[in-house]
């Protein structure tokens, strides 16, 4: 039994697959497609470590502009869901002492939160994928549920083409200009 589904963006579409008797995979359609997925894999990573190192200095300018040592004390072992909160808190703080605009700001905010957000989640789930698992159609394996039946093992799979992930890339990098253009109105 499988059941379609868009998730938020359209950027990747979803199927939920029941597990026969037996798990496998497509070793031929893999092999097939390693090289053109790998690199894009990849590169998607790359562009979102780019993003969670602006979303740092961020935070880094926030807590202390002129020195950003202690930040990264703080910052060194946090998850980027954790990252995103304090973010979102230290921001909320800094607006809450700007008055002009105040409205504005707060929205600017809840639309790079919700941008970060989305894109951490595409991140988890192109890093943790279970790529052996690919289809010809480019659906991957990101989940293991239990049905609703309690007797059902369930597969999520999501549909994670390398157009999507250039489209997470280009995503990435204009968030990360948002997110400076952000902090310099707050200070300005």
């Amino acid at each position: 039994m499988t059941k379609k589904k868009a998730s938020p963006k359209n950027i990747i579409k979803t199927k939920d697959e029941e597990l026969d008797d037996y798990d496998g995979f497509d070793e031929e359609v893999m092999m097939e497609r390693e090289e053109k997925y790998a690199s894009h894999i990849g590169a998607f990573l790359m562009w979102f470590s780019s993003l969670e190192n602006g979303l740092d200095i961020a935070i880094a300018e926030l807590i202390d502009g002129d020195h950003h040592h202690d930040t990264y004390l703080i910052l060194k072992d946090m998850e980027v869901s954790k990252k995103i909160e304090l973010f979102n808190e230290l921001s909320l703080s800094r607006l809450a002492h700007v008055n002009k605009r105040q409205k504005l700001k707060e929205n600017q905010l809840k639309s790079i939160i919700k941008e970060l957000t989305s894109l951490m989640v595409l991140r988890n789930k192109i890093a943790h994928a279970k790529w052996y698992s690919l289809d010809k159609e480019g659906y991957v394996r990101v989940d293991t549920k239990i049905a609703k039946d309690k007797k059902t093992i369930v597969f999520r799979r999501f549909r994670i083409t390398p157009v999507a992930m250039k489209r997470g890339m280009s995503r990435s990098a204009a968030l990360e200009d948002k997110i400076f253009n952000f902090i310099e109105e707050l200070w300005n």
